[in-house]
């Protein structure tokens, strides 16, 4: 018995201390992180969290900032709020379920981000003809060298030639 009273201690204090954790924070909602293209390296509040697609729980409680990084694509950023959910219309409330953040979830709850190509121009130059043609050859050479897929091509293709669209 002597020795059991101890590891009661021990599991007690873990208990209380990781649910004072909750109380601040709120306790974790699924989220799901998308990007195309997949394989974006993923920071939430600046830390390296992994790769898309992914599914993690954040605390409901708390502001994040979601961003996804990919060599070849402008960052997106998407940021996770708290907001009220229908729970939270309740005319009575529990002390230990407001505690727990449960009358609120994390908006949105999905990012799905299509990421730009940097090799699409802000601008279409003096002859808007040979600046699609030299943004297109630069990805098929990158197709070429094994830098991107044939998917990822296709889409910064489609990129190019809908911006030259939009500006004609």
């Amino acid at each position: 018995m002597k020795n059991f009273l101890p590891l009661l201690t021990i599991l007690t204090s873990v208990t209380f201390f990781s649910g004072c954790e909750h109380m601040r924070t709120g306790v974790p909602q699924e989220v799901v992180i998308l990007s195309f293209p997949t394989e974006a390296s993923v920071y939430i509040n600046g830390e390296a969290a992994g790769i898309t697609p992914m599914t993690l729980e954040l605390p409901r409680k708390m502001n994040h900032e979601i961003r996804l990084e990919k060599l070849g694509y402008n960052p997106a950023v998407k940021y996770f709020t708290p907001v009220p959910n229908e729970k939270s219309k309740n005319f009575v409330r529990f002390g230990l379920q407001e505690d727990l953040g449960y009358y609120v979830d994390l908006e949105p709850g999905k990012m799905k981000a299509k990421m730009r190509s940097e090799l699409v121009p802000s601008s279409t130059g003096a002859d808007p003809f040979e600046k699609m043609a030299i943004q297109a050859l630069k990805a098929d050479a990158k197709l070429e060298a094994g830098e991107i897929t044939p998917l990822e091509h296709k889409y910064i293709i489609e990129q190019i030639i809908e911006f030259f669209e939009s500006q004609g």
